[in-house]
């Protein structure tokens, strides 16, 4: 009977031990700063080698991050003031994560991408207002809450909008993401807070793209780019190719190749196919050679002193539309200030007794490349209240002339005051 007994304890040991190391699905391979996660209810400090569980939710603080392999070996990288759910990932089906603020950088191995139906997307990415599914190999995805914006790198996503934020079906998540955007290499898309629809996939700035995609490990330092406020010269590479392919740089090679659709037995017709902006209804297409403002989702479109680039078919802007940083963060011009929360504001000179700049709050700019002096916005979205009426003189932001004069004061637009933005500044 005792014999007994202790095969039977033994056996309920193993399962449970089964159990437990069936749960367990990714490693931290590298950790910065100060990561926890949550599982079943209680709060740990997360260490380099530890295993993360199924269900279990992973917050990382400002300047930290977090890199993950999961059991198919497909990689996660968690940014800096993120929180992310890891809902359901088993290797076996599609993999479900719950992204509910920040950034996720990830790439997913091939192998688990070749589970079943190719049009199947083999993990999904929920955030607050949207779903990504995963049919691709490099990606990157971002929200504050309100809005999310994608970019790829290599391979092909399927975007779209998400209003009932308990599905976990996998079947029903695919449904949604059948009838949103389709993405491929170098596209961005944007889903905004009150649209029904994300924005036409279109080529991101091809610096933007460039850093971005080296700044696997979310570095927050900001070293600027060219801000020299030089217009862009004509590429003088051949046609087909840009001037950053031809400086070796194997990543963008990559990504360019994929565009042009070389090596491949049909050339695919993208959305960003059309270089030109446009807003038809609820549909907004962005320029292509369009900033983001990745935290918010802001689009900032090439400026009227823009040149287009036959070689990597979008729009080089002038510094006076801002530049990107080493990071591949987006730089806004002096006299620009764009918040994480996605509110837009005009820096004003301060007066000799309080030298603080004036903030003013005024509308985003439109993802539409103009082409007068005057420049458009985006129409209100769906039950945002009634366009502002700007004087005929509006002009686009300029670090040389005084921009944007307005006969409308805009106030309260946003949650942030003048005292928090002047805070941030350092003011």
């Amino acid at each position: 009977m005792k014999i007994l007994v202790s095969i039977a304890f033994i056996g309920l040991c193993f399962f449970d031990n089964a159990f437990a190391d069936a749960k367990k699905v990714a490693v931290v391979k590298l950790l910065r700063g100060e990561v926890n996660v949550l599982t079943l209810g209680k709060t740990a400090k997360l260490n380099a080698d530890e295993w993360v569980e199924d269900g279990a939710v992973i917050k990382t603080a400002e300047k930290s991050f977090v890199k993950l392999i999961f059991i198919d070996k497909s990689q996660m990288n968690v940014g800096p003031n993120s929180e992310m759910k890891i809902e359901k990932f088993d290797g076996k089906d599609s993999g479900v994560i719950d992204l509910v603020k920040g950034k996720i950088r990830s790439q997913v191995t091939k192998d688990y991408l070749q589970i079943q139906d190719k049009d199947k997307s083999k993990l999904f990415i929920k955030t607050p207002n949207a779903v990504m599914g995963i049919r691709g190999t490099d990606f990157m995805i971002s929200t504050n809450g309100k809005n999310t914006s994608a970019v790829l790198f290599e391979g092909e996503v399927v975007f779209n909008r998400l209003d009932a934020k308990g599905i976990t079906n996998s079947r029903n998540l695919e449904d949604i993401v059948d009838r949103g955007v389709r993405m491929f290499p170098g596209e961005f898309s944007v889903v905004e807070a009150n649209r029904n629809q994300p924005t036409v996939p279109s080529l991101l700035n091809v610096r933007q793209r460039e850093n971005l995609e080296k700044n696997e490990g979310f570095d927050t330092e900001r070293s600027p780019g060219n801000s020299k406020g030089e217009a862009p010269a004509k590429s003088v590479v051949p046609e087909g190719l840009s001037g950053e392919v031809t400086s070796n740089d194997t990543a963008v090679l990559k990504t360019e190749v994929a565009q042009l659709g070389v090596g491949s037995s049909e050339q695919r017709l993208t959305s960003s196919s059309d270089p030109n902006g446009y807003i038809a209804g609820d549909k907004i297409k962005p320029t292509n050679g369009s900033f983001l403002h990745i935290e918010s989702g802001v689009i900032i479109a090439p400026g009227a002193d823009s040149i287009w680039d036959e070689n990597t078919k979008t729009y080089l802007p002038s510094a006076n539309n801002g530049t990107v940083a080493s990071n591949g963060d987006f730089i806004p011009p002096k006299n620009m200030l764009i918040t994480d929360n996605g509110d837009v504001f005009e820096l004003k000179p301060g007066s000799p007794k309080d030298p603080r700049p004036e903030l003013k709050p005024i509308l985003p700019p439109s993802p539409v490349k103009p082409t007068l002096p005057t420049v458009g916005f985006l129409p209100p979205a769906t039950g945002s209240g009634s366009q502002p009426d700007f004087s005929p003189g509006f002009r686009p932001y300029s670090p040389v002339e005084e921009a944007l004069k307005t006969t409308n004061q805009l106030e309260n637009v946003g949650t942030t005051t003048n005292a928090t933005i002047r805070a941030r500044i350092g003011n």
